[in-house]
C-alpha cells in the first residue's frame, strides 16, 4: 500500500508539474515574433506605419470608402504582409490595414491573447473615428482568431477566414495534447466567436494543410452553419497552410469575394 500511495503521490505531482509548465509556457509554443522593428521594414509607396497608443501596425491609406483590417498568423509580423494593400485590394476600392500584435514588430509587450484583445479595442476605437462606409475583416491562421474576436465585438461587412481552426483547444487535442481547458489561456475559439456575427462569412482551406488541418475549419463550418449563419467555404486541392495566397489565384478569389 505504501508503494501504491506513493506512485499515486508521484502521478499527481508529475502531472501538476505538466500542467503547470503547460498553463504558464503555452504563449511560447504558440507564438513565434519576427521581432525586428516595423521601422526596418522595405515599406513600398504608399504604405506608412500605422500606430495609435501603443499599437502599430501597417496601413494602406489611399482614400478608399472601404477598409480591410488585416491579421496575420503567429510568426513573421505585419512586414510579411506590406503589399497586400497596394498590389491586391486597392483596385478593389479597400484601404488596408495590417494589425500588428503586442511583441511583435519591435514591441516590448509579451504576447497574449489578452494583449492582443487590448490592442483590438484600440483598434476600434480608431476605425470609430474615420468616415469607412464598410469595414471587413481578414485573418489568416492565427490571425483567424483576432479577426473573429473583432467581428465579434465590432461587428464587420464580411469575415474572410484563411486557414482558421474551430479552436485552439481543439487544434491541440488533436495532436494529442489533451489537458482540462481552463489550463488553456490562449484558447481563441472562433466558433464562440463568431456564433452571434450577422456577416458573411468566408473560409478557405489548403486541402493538404497539416499545421491546421481542413478538418478544423469544416467543424467551424458545421457549427456556424447551423446558427443560422452566411457561411461559404472553399478547400483548394493540392494546397497546404502557406500556398492560399499565391497570386492569380488569390488575386481571383479577391476579385470575387471583396467586391464593395
Amino acid at each position: 500500500m505504501k508503494f501504491l500511495r506513493g506512485l499515486i503521490f508521484f502521478g499527481v505531482v508529475t502531472y501538476g508539474l505538466a500542467a503547470a509548465a503547460a498553463y504558464f509556457g503555452q504563449g511560447k509554443l504558440l507564438y513565434y515574433p519576427d521581432e525586428r522593428p516595423l521601422e526596418d521594414c522595405n515599406l513600398p509607396a504608399g504604405v506608412e506605419i500605422w500606430t495609435e497608443g501603443r499599437e502599430q501596425g501597417l496601413l494602406a491609406a489611399a482614400g478608399h470608402n472601404n477598409l480591410l483590417l488585416f491579421f496575420h498568423g503567429n510568426a513573421g509580423s505585419a512586414c510579411n504582409w506590406r503589399f497586400l494593400g497596394v498590389n491586391h485590394l486597392a483596385s478593389l476600392g479597400y484601404d488596408v490595414l495590417v494589425l500588428e500584435y503586442p511583441g511583435y514588430g519591435g514591441d516590448t509587450r509579451t504576447t497574449s491573447r489578452q494583449q492582443i484583445e487590448v490592442g483590438l479595442n484600440v483598434l476600434a476605437g480608431w476605425v470609430a473615428a474615420q468616415n469607412y462606409e464598410g469595414v471587413s475583416v481578414m485573418g489568416y491562421s492565427l490571425g483567424t482568431g483576432a479577426a473573429a474576436i473583432y467581428a465579434r465585438d465590432n461587428g464587420a461587412a464580411q469575415v474572410v477566414l484563411f486557414a482558421p481552426f474551430d479552436s485552439i483547444y481543439n487544434v491541440a487535442v488533436a495532436q494529442g495534447l489533451r489537458f482540462p481547458r481552463a489550463l488553456l489561456r490562449e484558447d481563441f475559439d472562433n466558433i464562440a466567436a463568431l456564433t452571434g456575427v450577422d456577416a458573411p462569412i468566408t473560409i478557405v482551406h489548403g486541402a493538404e494543410d497539416e499545421v491546421i488541418p481542413a478538418a478544423h475549419s469544416e467543424n467551424l463550418s458545421r457549427k456556424l452553419e447551423a446558427t443560422g449563419r452566411d457561411i461559404r467555404r472553399e478547400v483548394r486541392v493540392g494546397i497546404g497552410h502557406n500556398g492560399l495566397f499565391e497570386s492569380p489565384a488569390f488575386d481571383e478569389f479577391l476579385r470575387n469575394t471583396m467586391q464593395p
